[in-house]
């Protein structure tokens, strides 16, 4: 029941998506077309990130983020396979070996799809560059098969 939900998940999300680049495709190269679609693919994408990565206010806020993302992560586990791989008090590393969107955009033919979907989580992180760092790895949307998701404590200068 799970795998079908997932499926059904990730179809209903990338699905849009994926017929406006096969219309967009009947007048232009694919490539264009996908080009068109990645910003709000991206922005889509980010909405995502956000039902696990809160908001926080400035770097001191890092014990809030990994708690709120440590609470959270549960809650997902119907759509996202996501296990602890290190906690500390400066560090919140998560591995998550499914991605219903990524996995859905392979399925069906647009792998170049991925890293696309994958930029989402990037672009938070961008966005939040002053409070926290990230890093990732390895991601399900370039051919992994997993994502390592690697949250930090900004070092405050004094």
């Amino acid at each position: 029941m799970k795998k079908i939900l997932r499926q059904l998940t990730g179809f209903i999300i990338i699905g849009p998506f994926i017929l406006s680049i096969k219309f967009l495709s009947l007048f232009l190269t694919r490539e264009k077309a996908v080009a068109i679609m990645s910003p709000l693919i991206i922005k889509v994408a980010k909405i995502f990130v956000r039902i696990l990565v809160p908001y926080v206010n400035n770097a001191d806020d890092f014990d809030k983020l990994k708690d709120t993302i440590t609470k959270r992560a549960p809650r997902l586990r119907l759509f996202y396979d996501i296990t602890f791989a290190e906690k500390n008090d400066n560090l919140l590393k998560l591995h998550v070996a499914n991605c219903p969107v990524a996995e859905m955009a392979e399925r069906l033919g647009y792998t170049d799809l991925g890293p696309v979907i994958c930029q989402g989580d990037w672009e938070v992180a961008r966005d939040n560059i002053e409070k926290w760092d990230f890093e990732r790895k390895h991601q399900i949307g370039t051919g992994d098969s997993f994502c390592d998701h690697t949250y930090k404590r900004k070092e405050i200068k004094a």
